[in-house]
């Protein structure tokens, strides 16, 4: 062979090898792609409900406040019925401003009272199929002179909340939210104008238009829609390293399949949106462990603790997916989850007369959200259950935002609630944080519970703890208790104290904690 036919060969290999780079790294640019815009669709899919939900929230809000005043009887406009407009604002929580219309003029607000000279309204922008008449950000907020939505029905008029929308998971996502008229024209209320229509919105299903991924979703049976969105660019630019990463990976095409069969696996299966399925298909199992009286070792509550099995099996610990789903922003759908089997599982326990309390944890989130508390009071209503047989626990590190924390701790208490102080002695509180908190219990943290009945106690804090309970009034509840030394030194303190932990039954089953209630009984 000479050297030309050797050169020719060297070149025909490195050519080879180049066009399978080139060809492993298209592949790997197409998949990862493919990939990236598989997520993108569940992200928007996950925050049109969101949306579809809080729009509905909005929706019924509104409508409840129109039907509630042009039902009244009394004459329109006079003191008690101004009274009655700033009450329902002040309860409410997307209506700002409620007005009263005549022969197409503003005569009366609850911000403005009597006008001294009526102002005309000008004509609605879209009317439903049920006679709402919706007007857009273009018509001027009565209270303040800004601007926001409207809706009207009757002679009656209400001004929403222009930032009823303001909450976005991230900065890239972008929505619409808005009315279906009569005449099957979507009128937008909040977010960006659009030019979907009706029936593309009522399809729900997702677009990608114009450079735009699109997710419209409507609520059965009413007018309102919504739609969740995302640039192709900007899903590109906060993506390009991803992109390039397996770009160059996939220069071998071996290991650009490899590749790309890796990140479809491992973001199809991310724990994020493996849990996200969980909530949504109520795959989530619920257990409670214990809460018995040292004194006389009754069996007085129980906590309930949410517990996750995924579809391979395998239990996923909460110490993993719950900073997930307060980083997400679907902590609160888990609680919810967790109050409607403790209903479920309970209901006729906890509605009949006693003293048996199951405590459910809450995040820092839901502390201070009233559509919380709203949902989950609509739940233990429907379930007959007393505020006070439903304790609420807060561990000490969501109870450093202060002013939250305060008012969101009183407004627990004030409902009937037992409220617990989780994990105590892992924070900061003070003595007279403690105090402001107005709490019913402190749960102090299994770390501290493995010196008792030992010799290291007399070093712990545990002694502290009761002291300062006893100073506050509060009750103990001593976690993880699980030797029968431990159990004995309890019993000597001179103090009423409560405890849970493996000694007295490890979480378990509705069904065997229902056993344990009955053989106490019996």
């Amino acid at each position: 062979m000479d050297d030309a036919q050797a050169k020719g060969q060297r070149i025909l290999r490195k050519a080879t090898i180049a066009g399978f780079a080139l060809a492993g790294a298209l592949l790997a640019a197409f998949v990862s792609w493919q990939v990236v815009i598989h997520i993108a669709g569940q992200r928007l899919g996950g925050y049109a409900t969101m949306l579809l939900e809080r729009a509905q929230e909005l929706d019924d809000e509104s409508r409840q406040t129109l039907d509630t005043f042009n039902r009244q009887p009394q004459a329109r406009c006079t003191d008690r019925e101004f009274e009655q407009m700033r009450e329902a604002v002040y309860r409410t929580y997307f209506v700002k401003d409620i007005g009263r219309v005549e022969n197409g003029q503003l005569r009366c607000t609850a911000s403005l009272f009597r006008l001294p000279v009526p102002a005309a309204i000008e004509p609605p922008q879209l009317v439903t199929r049920d006679g709402l008449q919706v007007a857009t950000m273009e018509l001027q907020l009565l209270a303040s002179g800004s601007r926001a939505p409207a809706l009207a029905l009757g002679d009656t008029r209400v001004i929403l909340d222009p930032f009823a929308f303001r909450l976005r998971p991230a900065p890239d996502l972008g929505f619409t939210m808005g009315y279906i008229g009569g005449d099957d024209r979507f009128l937008p209320l909040y977010g960006a104008a659009t030019q979907l229509d009706a029936a593309t919105l009522r399809a729900g299903q997702s677009l990608d238009r114009d450079g735009v991924l699109i997710y419209p979703m409507c609520a059965p049976e009413r007018a309102v829609c919504v739609a969740s969105t995302l640039s192709k660019a900007a899903l590109a630019d906060s993506q390009w390293l991803l992109l390039l990463v397996c770009t160059v990976l996939g220069a071998g095409a071996g290991a650009a399949v490899g590749l790309a069969l890796l990140l479809v696996h491992l973001r199809r299966h991310s724990v994020e949106g493996r849990l996200l399925r969980a909530i949504d298909q109520d795959a989530l199992d619920v257990e409670y462990q214990p809460v018995v009286r040292i004194s006389d070792g009754a069996l007085v509550g129980a906590e309930a603790l949410v517990r996750w099995r995924d579809r391979d099996g395998r239990m996923v610990s909460p110490v993993r997916f719950i900073p997930i789903a307060e980083e997400n922003g679907s902590i609160g759908r888990i609680t919810q989850l967790v109050l409607r089997r403790v209903a479920a599982d309970f209901g006729d326990v906890l509605a009949a007369p006693g003293e048996f309390r199951i405590n459910v944890n809450i995040s820092a989130a839901d502390l201070d959200n009233s559509r919380f508390h709203a949902s989950m009071a609509q739940t233990l209503d429907a379930a007959g259950i007393a505020r006070e047989r439903i304790g609420i626990e807060l561990t000490e590190h969501s109870t450093t935002a202060r002013d939250i924390a305060v008012s969101g701790t009183r407004r627990l208490r004030e409902l009937g609630h037992h409220v617990y102080i989780d994990d105590f002695g892992t924070g900061y509180s003070s003595l007279a944080y403690l105090a402001e908190l107005d709490v019913h219990a402190l749960k102090i943290d299994r770390s501290f519970t493995r010196t008792i009945g030992t010799d290291a106690v007399k070093t712990s804090l545990v002694p502290q703890i009761i002291d300062l309970a006893r100073t506050l009034g509060l009750q103990v509840v001593i976690e993880g208790v699980e030797t029968q030394a431990q159990r004995d030194w309890l019993r000597a303190v001179d103090y009423p104290l409560y405890a849970q932990g493996w000694l007295f039954g490890r979480p378990m089953p509705a069904a065997e904690l229902r056993a344990l209630l009955d053989a106490q009984t019996r």
